[in-house]
């Protein structure tokens, strides 16, 4: 049985990108001992109107090799993105993706049902259940083997961020979803890569979740609480590997010249 070729990578680069990458919020970086350790897959299991969007767009900010670095959204169009990119001056020269918008398009392609859609106005996830269920052909529309090869193509030290993974396990066999998963995380892995998924924490069964925590390196749960009339958003990481000590919550605002930047910190012992 022959040995798989194993990676080597060249000094320059070890020097270029260190050993740890930026989160694309320096406080962030200063708070976690400097960053996130290369090689790192992360999971963000998030609630609805808590920034993790937001969170992702910042994560590929720092995009060391823009040609390495893809952000993938299946909620999102293209315009939508590159306006908070406009917004904040994050780089745009950057592989962008827009799954969701692909999949709509490829459906109201269809002359009839476009017409409904248009008259009825329906929402994308609306668009999306009833291209599942009645107008696709699931066997010429495989989205999640797409976006495995889009992580798989990724060279050394390439920075990438799926948001979300809901549009997958909503549409395709959980376990299916997971084996993918765990292909992505050996590559990131072995390429010295970062990789961050957002899923709704609505989606999946806690057996699933508690599957994908196990295969993370790292997993933050964004939450929303209401406090008055006012809402505080927070960051939770879960799990760190090897750095317990960077167990934390973070409570975070939105600033127009900075994005998300944490106001407080308290550990988790």
């Amino acid at each position: 049985m022959e040995m798989a070729d194993k990676i080597t990578f060249s000094l320059e680069d070890e020097e270029f990108f260190g050993p740890k990458g930026s989160f694309g919020i320096p406080k962030f970086d200063s708070t976690l001992d400097g960053g996130i350790p290369r090689g790192f897959f992360v999971i963000a299991i998030v609630e609805t109107g808590s920034g993790a969007e937001l969170f992702g767009k910042q994560f590929v900010s720092p995009a060391e090799e823009p040609d390495n670095t893809l952000y993938i959204s299946t909620s999102e169009s293209g315009s939508q993105i590159f306006s908070i990119f406009d917004k904040y001056g994050w780089p745009k020269d950057i592989s962008v993706r827009t799954m969701g918008e692909e999949y709509n398009q490829r459906v109201l392609n269809k002359e009839l049902q476009a017409s409904r859609f248009r008259l009825e106005g329906f929402t994308m996830p609306d668009i999306q259940k009833l291209a599942q269920t009645r107008f696709v052909d699931d066997e010429a529309e495989d989205f999640l083997t797409e976006l495995t090869n889009e992580i798989m193509s990724l060279g050394h030290y390439f920075r990438a961020v799926i948001d979300s993974m809901d549009f997958f396990f909503n549409r395709e066999d959980p376990s299916r979803v997971l084996a993918m998963v765990r292909m992505m995380q050996a590559h990131t892995q072995m390429n010295r890569g970062l990789l961050l998924c957002t899923i709704s924490d609505s989606t999946v069964t806690k057996a699933m979740e508690q599957e994908l925590e196990m295969l993370a390196d790292m997993v933050l749960k964004f939450e929303v609480h209401r406090m008055g009339n006012e809402f505080d958003t927070r960051m939770v990481i879960r799990k760190f590997r090897n750095s317990p000590e960077n167990l934390a919550i973070i409570s975070f605002k939105v600033t127009a010249e900075e994005g998300i930047t944490p106001e407080t910190v308290q550990r988790i012992i």
